[in-house]
C-alpha cells in the first residue's frame, strides 16, 4: 500500500479539491445563556430526588457572523419547565417544580453552499449536531439543581424546520 496516496487523498479532503458538496464544519460549542428557577419550597430537598414530568420547547436561530463571511453563530433556545405530573388539557395549571431556558451555540462555516443549502445546513444540520451537547447540559443542570436528570428525546429537525416554514408561508411570510 503507498501511503503517499492515502495523505493525499485525506489532505484533498480537507482543502476540498474536487469535492464541490455543500458542507458544514463546526468550530465551537459553548452555553450562551442560561436561567435555571427552582420553585420555592424547600421541602423538594428532603425527600428523594423526584423525577419531574416535563414539558419542552425549542427554537433555532441562526445568524451571519459578518457581512459576505460563511461563517454563522445557529442557537438552540430550550424552554423548559418540570412538573409533578404533567398538566393535562382544560385543568388547573399543575404547581411547578423548576422553570430552565437556556441558549446553547455553535459556530459553524459553510462550504460550497447554494441559496437552495444553506438553510437545511444552518437550520437542520447545525442543530443536530448541538443537540447532544443541550440535552447533556439540561441533565447536568437537574441533576445539579436536586431532581432525577431530565433526559430529552432526539429531536427531528428536519420535521422541525418543515413545520416553521409551512407557517411562514401560510403567514405570507
Amino acid at each position: 500500500m503507498n501511503d503517499s496516496s492515502v495523505i493525499d487523498t485525506v489532505a484533498g479532503a480537507v482543502q476540498g479539491e474536487g469535492n464541490s458538496a455543500p458542507s458544514l464544519l463546526i468550530g465551537a460549542q459553548y452555553l450562551r445563556s442560561t436561567r435555571f428557577v427552582i420553585i420555592d419550597d424547600p421541602t423538594l430537598h428532603t425527600r428523594p430526588p423526584i423525577r419531574p414530568e416535563v414539558l419542552a420547547h425549542i427554537d433555532v436561530a441562526a445568524r451571519q457572523i459578518a457581512d459576505n463571511s460563511p461563517d454563522f453563530e445557529v442557537s438552540l433556545v430550550l424552554r423548559c419547565q418540570g412538573f409533578p405530573m404533567l398538566p393535562k388539557e382544560n385543568e388547573p395549571s399543575q404547581p411547578r417544580l423548576f422553570e430552565a431556558e437556556f441558549t446553547w451555540a455553535g459556530l459553524f462555516s459553510l462550504r460550497n453552499s447554494t441559496a437552495e443549502t444553506f438553510e437545511p445546513l444552518l437550520l437542520v444540520e447545525a442543530p443536530r449536531m448541538l443537540f447532544p451537547g443541550a440535552r447533556n447540559y439540561l441533565a447536568d443542570l437537574t441533576r445539579d439543581a436536586g431532581f432525577s436528570p431530565v433526559l430529552l428525546h432526539q429531536i427531528d429537525f428536519l420535521s422541525l424546520w418543515h413545520s416553521r416554514r409551512g407557517t411562514k408561508a401560510s403567514e405570507g411570510g
